[in-house]
């Protein structure tokens, strides 16, 4: 009988256990739903702030592209004057925008990246028309670019809805959880309610057997070790890194990420400070104080501390960029210890560095082409005022026309230049192959770059080694265009009283051409820059589009042969390609 009633007892204190847990889980878990549910609407009000401002964007963009159209067609240059207010409200909007999604993940800066590379491309082509400057587009030649003006607005417009599409996407996502969040919530505090009430009623209730509360332990634990290992599993498949901290700073635990952007294994951290571990120096090389680190800061304040743009160091010694946020553990009011966590950041940064390159680029081409084609079109307007307001003899009127013609011809060399690079590194370069002899071929560009070597007062001449013919398949004005440019830099970095030689002879089942100079020669380290397109580094005076070699190596790689590049500082240089020769 005794056996019975401490079984009654027992079950009937268990009874009391279950229903005094209802109650404390019918006061807390609220608190803490409602704590989620803040954070899902922080979100929401994150998303809500982003997404009307697409609309305006989108309207800005319209607005100017009207301008443009409404530029090429009436001439009217207040046009132009409600372009430059649209430019400077879609510049207010994109860095309200950059603002507000700040502190949101990740994707959505490199969505906004996207959408102002596209902004930038779309630019590069209209902006000579519509800002102005040296090389400002007349209406007449932009109508031939339309087109493509309007292909790449609607790219812009394209990204701009992907990315809204993005944030309507998130925001319908949050919203549908905050909803399931209270649903849950509303079912659960029912629940707790009911299991109250049952737990009441079963205090008065033989409650449940031995066996069951063995089984239901068993159960217990069974879920337990499944829960752990779920913990586990999300743990190894974050990308991001994760840093349990002690008081003392040191670590408690690395997941696996944090482990493969480190380049430590869980053993090699454990234990040991993480500050003199992995955030000991700065990136410019000087120390970080300790109690500046963030993890320090945290675990002195109680606070969670973010900083968005920061360096870790690896094993190997090398540092990448993250983001970081160190949140204390807490019991209570007490700090326990607290987790680091760390995004690599380097992807990222790459595509911001990209970015930066492109508008370099363009700034780049925009300065060499305004810088070249400022003197000859001076040239040109001058000569042009002379022969029309000055009353002048024939021979300084044929003078001053031949000098608008030179000038003229280096305009249109100039925007040559330009086509054909463009072509070249689109690969839509087309050739029209012959049989030529390469000796006559030679002949003739040493033929007309005689002048400018006698202007030059410089000696040029032509050499060929072994008896020809020298055939070969080219294409002729292809090939005719290498051997004028590299005559004409041999030219330019050869002195007066300098000799330049052109020869071409046999090798093997190849004829090579070489043009070869007593010059000032090239400096080692600026060897492999020489065919980048505008590279002058080499030349004090800047004189040239710095093109000239770019085509020579362009078309020599479609003819499939490459140029050879022989220099020594204060000897000169020898430039040599080779063709097969045609059977």
């Amino acid at each position: 009988m005794s056996t019975i009633n401490r079984t009654s007892g027992s079950r009937w204190i268990i009874a009391l256990v279950v229903s005094f847990t209802s109650l404390l889980f019918l006061a807390l878990v609220p608190v803490l739903l409602e704590r989620q549910e803040a954070q899902i609407q922080r979100e929401i009000a994150d998303f809500s702030a982003a997404r009307p401002m697409f609309p305006e964007i989108a309207l800005v963009h319209s607005r100017q592209m009207m301008r443009i159209e409404q530029y090429v067609s009436s001439g009217d240059s207040d046009f132009i004057v409600l372009y430059q207010s649209d430019l400077r409200r879609e510049q207010e909007l994109l860095n309200d925008l950059r603002r507000i999604i700040t502190g949101m993940s990740t994707i959505y800066r490199s969505e906004l990246a996207l959408v102002e590379l596209k902004v930038n491309n779309w630019k590069v082509l209209h902006s000579p028309l519509m800002d102005g400057g040296p090389l400002m587009t007349t209406r007449e030649s932009f109508v031939e670019k339309m087109e493509d003006d309007r292909a790449r607005y609607t790219e812009l417009q394209e990204a701009a809805r992907n990315f809204e599409d993005l944030l309507i996407r998130d925001a319908a996502v949050s919203s549908s959880k905050l909803d399931s969040q209270r649903r849950w919530k509303f079912w659960f505090t029912v629940g707790l309610i009911l299991l109250s009430i049952s737990g009441a009623v079963a205090m008065g209730i033989v409650g449940i057997s031995l066996q069951d509360l063995a089984r239901n332990e068993r159960k217990r634990r069974q879920e337990t070790v499944a829960a752990r290992r779920e913990v586990r599993a999300v743990l190894r498949g974050t990308g991001d890194g994760l840093i349990g901290l002690g008081m003392d700073g040191t670590c408690s635990f690395l997941n696996e990420a944090g482990s493969r952007l480190l380049g430590y294994s869980k053993h090699e951290l454990k234990g040991k400070s993480v500050h003199k571990m992995i955030h000991h120096t700065r990136w410019d090389g000087s120390a970080y104080p300790e109690d500046q680190c963030p993890v320090q800061l945290s675990l002195e304040s109680g606070d969670t501390v973010k900083i968005l743009d920061d360096f870790l160091w690896r094993k190997d010694g090398t540092a990448f960029p993250v983001q970081l946020s160190v949140s204390p553990m807490m019991d209570g009011l007490k700090v326990l210890g607290a987790v680091l966590t760390f995004t690599d950041m380097t992807e990222i940064r790459e595509t911001e560095e990209a970015l930066k390159g492109a508008i370099a680029a363009r700034d780049e081409v925009l300065a060499v082409v305004s810088h070249d084609l400022r003197n000859p079109v001076g040239t040109i307007a001058a000569a042009a005022e002379l022969v029309a307001d000055v009353p002048l003899s024939p021979e300084r009127r044929d003078e001053h026309l031949s000098t608008i013609r030179r000038a003229a011809d280096r305009v249109n060399r100039l925007i040559q230049d330009l086509l054909d690079v463009a072509k070249i590194e689109a690969g839509k370069i087309s050739l029209e192959f012959s049989t030529e002899e390469l000796g006559e071929l030679t002949r003739e560009a040493v033929t007309q770059a005689q002048w400018l070597a006698e202007q030059e007062e410089i000696s040029l001449s032509f050499r060929g080694v072994g008896r020809g013919p020298f055939n070969v398949s080219v294409d002729r004005n292809k090939i005719l265009q290498v051997m004028s440019n590299l005559i004409e830099n041999a030219l330019k970095f050869t002195g007066k009283g300098g000799v330049v030689t052109v020869s071409v002879e046999r090798k093997g089942d190849s004829i090579s051409v070489s043009v070869t100079d007593n010059g000032v020669g090239i400096e080692p380290q600026v060897v492999d820059n020489l065919f980048d397109r505008f590279w002058q580094g080499h030349r004090k005076d800047g004189k040239g589009s710095g093109l000239g070699l770019t085509i020579v190596k362009g078309i020599l790689e479609v003819h499939g042969t490459t140029v050879d590049v022989d220099t020594e500082v204060g000897k000169g240089s020898s430039f040599e390609f080779r063709l097969s020769e045609a059977v």
